[in-house]
């Protein structure tokens, strides 16, 4: 299917993704324990998988979905409850944790399998580089330090500005085009489908 699309809408979704993207970037330079990487991660996920109000629960929950599946496999392994050395233990649960994620796609609500292994990337991507974050005390505590608390949220802020830019997107593009009806733009500045609004479902 071809999507026709003119100018306007991509500049509108465009300008959009400008707006939304700065502000993000300003508002999480003063929340330190959250990560606009992270956010852009989820606000990304979001659009690629129809920019939906479904789509937004179902992107929301496997990328949760995929964050704790990290979780897990890091305790395993910050635990020592394999008899391995940790790359082998990390590479052994890695392995029985992916095959449980394409597994979890036959539910509808986990059915976005890039969206759990985006959230499984960004947590191991945190683990690995910030000093501490590898321990049972720091996965373990309830705190920004812990891996479990901090990602999930930064995911889910990430899905909230995906449909903030949709919205924006169409405020901008409907100012350009009055004669027809305001409807969310997807980051490509193509409209979500009919049927498929973000008011719809």
């Amino acid at each position: 299917m071809v999507i026709e699309m003119n100018l306007s809408s991509l500049t509108a979704a465009a300008l959009a993704a400008a707006l939304v993207a700065a502000a993000s970037v300003l508002a999480f330079s003063a929340m330190p324990g959250l990560f606009v990487w992270a956010a852009f991660i989820g606000w990304a996920s979001c659009d690629h998988s129809g920019a939906t109000l479904q789509a937004a629960l179902r992107s929301s929950a496997a990328l949760i979905f995929g964050v704790v599946m990290a979780w897990v496999v890091a305790v395993v392994v910050a635990a020592g409850v394999l008899p391995l050395s940790a790359p082998l233990a990390t590479a052994v649960t890695a392995g029985v944790a992916s095959f449980l994620i394409v597994l979890a796609a036959a539910e509808p609500i986990l059915s976005i399998v890039p969206a759990a292994f985006y959230g499984f990337a960004s947590t191991f991507a945190y683990l690995s580089l910030v000093p501490g974050a590898f321990t049972l005390k720091a996965m373990m505590g309830l705190d920004w330090e812990n891996v479990i608390v901090a990602m999930p949220l930064s995911l889910l802020i990430g899905t909230g500005l995906g449909i903030a830019q949709g919205w924006l997107a169409s405020v901008l593009a409907a100012s350009k085009a009055r004669a027809a009806p305001a409807r969310a733009r997807r980051l490509d500045g193509s409209p979500v489908g009919d049927g498929n609004t973000l008011k719809a479902r």
